[in-house]
């Protein structure tokens, strides 16, 4: 046993010492396309978001990391219509503040690796998302997403900062009483989420 534990100490260890977490704030945004119901058009919502990503870079490969995190995205109170609207004859409409829980995985390549000379540190980075939604209250039950990003490092008063962007493109799944006014299906208009964060 004490065998096992030691093995499983070292092993943690190991990987731990290749790795690094970033914590992250910003601003985001995304939208709902309508269906084809007259009084119903696209919906754009803006929040804030947070997170925290644990950064692997013992790949093997120079400058590049596996990426695994989470995020919490609140958005600001918006008026969505209801499934009412298709039978109304005026639009039915509620204002909801939607909040998402996410998990994040994908690959940070530094491009330092490739252009030395660059004045500061600067990555790209591919990104897979799945999201819920939290509360009775909801739009979006799920959704699920891919794209990527850019961003850039340097350090200020011996913090590790980094600033970034990143695009995704979602396909939503649309809560019960409003999956007839807005599409569960690929959104054409990304998700973009605008960073600033500190790496430990």
């Amino acid at each position: 046993m004490k065998k096992v534990f030691a093995t499983l100490l070292v092993g943690m260890l190991a990987v731990f010492s290749f790795a690094a977490f970033e914590v992250t704030v910003g601003y985001v945004n995304t939208s709902l396309a309508a269906t084809d119901v007259d009084t119903v058009e696209d919906v754009t919502m803006h929040g804030i978001s947070a997170g925290a990503n644990y950064l692997f870079d013992g790949l093997g490969v120079e400058g590049g990391a596996l990426l695994v995190g989470g995020s919490f995205d609140y958005y600001f109170p918006t008026e969505f219509a209801t499934n009412a609207a298709v039978t109304a004859s005026a639009t039915a409409t509620e204002e909801v503040a939607q909040m998402m829980v996410g998990v994040n995985a994908g690959y940070r390549q530094s491009l330092n690796a490739f252009f030395p000379d660059l004045p500061f540190g600067m990555y790209v980075q591919g990104l897979f998302n799945y999201s819920f939604g939290l509360g009775d209250d909801k739009v979006l039950a799920n959704s699920l997403g891919f794209g990527g990003g850019a961003g850039a490092n340097f350090v200020v008063q011996n913090l590790d900062m980094n600033v970034g962007a990143d695009v995704l493109f979602e396909k939503p799944t649309v809560a019960e009483d409003y999956d007839e006014v807005y599409k569960s299906e690929f959104q054409l208009r990304p998700k973009i989420k605008v960073y600033a964060g500190v790496q430990f």
